[in-house]
């Protein structure tokens, strides 16, 4: 009877794991079908630089490892189907449920932590060696498989959020466990610190500490969508956000605006685009028309600054300023691209809830011009500069 019950119980663990690979496969197999019948219908033109035949051959492979994949190898394997489409607005977004209390920032002189909770503040702006046992090299080759290639830009803004992410460190290999990863840092003393990083719900509200450099910029001084101060005989404009504040509406500032450059007559206005991720162009238009038109517009009086976090609308804000007033770009390039798809709808995956994000219309803003927007005067963003409290593509605007 003992073995009897022996022999069922091995019958019924090999068909639970039975079971378990089928409802996986069924799961993993049926999202796939899902995604590669809805994406080409959904996005506006999904294979201008995918072919459809390479889109589904990926597929194809795919399909052939979802009877053994894990639920974290099965979401890398399709953002790396979904970086190949070559649209960096067109993104897949895994339901992952934890968090490293940790925010890296790419500098020209290397990544760097620029936030993090209290327990680890003692990181703060040190540069990042290895993870995971892994060198910086070695991770960024990895993660690059789940990032469109070409805009180098676009992958170091990228690289900097994945790295924060438990479950993809996980699956690329760069960590040992989904739970906590190490890191092996070069503080601004030249010290090596080593720490594990516990992966905690993302859900989790925790207050993030700055290194105090950053204070002393002025570009960080306040956090509304838009607001502007006179600085040194110049007038600042920084527009944070394509968005309207209801509190605050654009059309009221803009005239509140116009009234202090009446008022105070600067040298200069210098609109400072460098950490707007866009959303409606719109917002910006009663500016541009009223700068076009007033004796500011010349050469040399209108300064948009531009970086690596630029995108989306605010390019489109940056072109137009660009094409339509005297205005010169300063900063870095862009990570968005100048003619680019967007206008993001997206859809879930039914089992998994992967949200897929598509583009559904393509934004010709200048024709002729391909890749990033690329400033006349270029300034690299370095940690030195940050160490000594130098904001320096501001700091030459002011100066010049």
């Amino acid at each position: 009877m003992k073995n009897i019950s022996r022999f069922f119980f091995i019958i019924l663990s090999l068909c639970a794991t039975y079971t378990y690979a089928q409802t996986s496969k069924n799961i993993f197999s049926d999202d796939l079908k899902f995604y590669k019948d809805s994406l080409p219908v959904k996005h506006k033109n999904l294979f201008a630089k995918l072919s459809r035949p390479k889109f589904n051959t990926m597929i194809t492979h795919l399909e052939e490892q979802t009877s053994s994949i894990s639920t974290e190898k099965f979401y890398v394997e399709i953002m790396k189907i979904q970086a190949a489409i070559g649209d960096e607005h067109s993104t897949i977004i895994p339901p992952y449920t934890t968090k490293y209390p940790v925010k890296f920032e790419r500098f020209d002189d290397g990544l760097v932590v620029t936030s993090t909770d209290e327990a680890n503040k003692q990181l703060l702006l040190s540069k990042v060696i290895r993870i995971g046992g892994k060198t910086l090299s070695e991770a960024e080759k990895a993660i690059s498989s789940v990032i469109i290639s070409g805009n180098i830009p676009y992958f170091n803004i990228a690289e900097a959020s994945y790295l924060a992410s438990p479950s993809l460190l996980y699956a690329l290999n760069l960590s040992p466990s989904p739970n906590d990863v190490s890191l092996e840092l070069l503080n601004p003393n030249g010290e090596t610190l080593k720490v594990k990083l516990d992966a905690i719900p993302k859900t989790k509200k925790i207050d993030m500490v700055y290194a105090s450099a950053y204070g002393s910029l002025l570009a960080n001084t306040h956090q509304e969508n838009y607001w502007y101060v006179m600085e040194k005989g110049n007038l600042y404009f920084n527009y944070n956000k394509c968005q309207d504040d209801p509190k605050k509406p654009f059309d009221a500032f803009n005239d509140n605006l116009f009234k202090e450059i009446g008022k105070q007559k600067p040298n200069r206005i210098i609109i400072d685009l460098r950490m707007n991720g866009g959303g409606n162009s719109a917002i910006l238009e009663p500016f541009i028309e009223k700068i076009k038109n007033h004796n500011l517009n010349k050469k040399g009086k209108i300064f948009v600054l531009i970086g690596r976090a630029t995108f989306s609308s605010a390019i489109m804000n940056a072109i137009k300023l660009k094409r339509e007033t005297k205005a010169i770009l300063v900063g870095e390039t862009t990570a968005g691209t100048i003619n680019h798809y967007g206008e993001v709808r997206a859809f879930s995956l039914p089992n998994t809830k992967l949200q897929v994000n598509y583009s559904t219309q393509y934004w010709e803003n200048w024709k002729g011009h391909d890749g990033p927007l690329v400033p006349e005067i270029k300034i690299p963003k370095n940690l030195s500069d940050l160490l000594k409290g130098n904001d320096k593509a501001l700091n030459y605007v002011m100066e010049n």
